[in-house]
């Protein structure tokens, strides 16, 4: 070997050798980790739920209170024909009579509460004596004009009774009263009035 081609191999021994050095010098690039990406929540979009309904759809009612009106029934009338009908039932017409027209203008008219007391024996001696009574219904026109409805329970038939009161100021007062045998009203029913009958019935109106 000649001495060009022993410097021609020691340079490109020496080249291959500083290859190697800086090829063992450079680090190697890490293995990149896998990056997990964040994991996101997504909203569906929900309509806006309307006021007064719930959830599931159904619709929330709003709760409104109203004072309660007050039942005139139970502010005197009621009691007034209780004690009425009580004394009826003993035979005491006449206490009976007192006490429902107390404070009222048909106390201030004897004659005609002698009337209304003869016709009230004459109708208990064709229907029977009272045993009791019902109560059917009862109509307020404002807050001071009442009619109550009852049926006496006579041993024979029963009686419509109608009062009406009236209370001008503190207590209420009879003004006045009907009494018949047409149960029809009491069913709604027309009345059926043939020409001989005009006036059927106990005449106590």
């Amino acid at each position: 070997m000649n001495r060009r081609s022993i410097l021609a191999f020691i340079l490109v021994g020496t080249a291959a050798i500083l290859h190697a050095q800086d090829k063992a010098a450079t680090p190697k690039p890490e293995k990149a980790e896998k990056v997990t990406p964040p994991k996101v929540l997504t909203f569906q979009p929900v309509a806006k739920i309307p006021e007064g309904a719930s959830d599931n759809g159904v619709t929330r009612g709003v709760v409104v209170s109203r004072p309660a009106e007050p039942n005139p029934m139970a502010d005197g009338p009621s009691q007034i024909v209780a004690t009425f009908f009580a004394a009826l039932r003993e035979g005491k017409i006449d206490d009976g009579y007192a006490t429902l027209t107390k404070d009222s203008k048909i106390a201030e008219k004897p004659e005609e509460l002698r009337q209304l007391k003869a016709k009230t024996r004459e109708a208990i001696e064709v229907f029977g004596a009272i045993s009791g009574y019902d109560f059917v219904e009862s109509r307020a026109i404002g807050q001071r004009l009442l009619r109550a409805t009852f049926v006496s329970q006579g041993r024979v038939f029963p009686l419509r009774w109608r009062f009406y009161f009236y209370k001008p100021e503190h207590a209420w007062r009879l003004i006045d009263m009907r009494v018949d045998d047409k149960l029809t009203g009491l069913f709604d029913e027309p009345e059926e009035i043939k020409p001989d009958e005009l006036k059927s019935g106990t005449g106590l109106q």
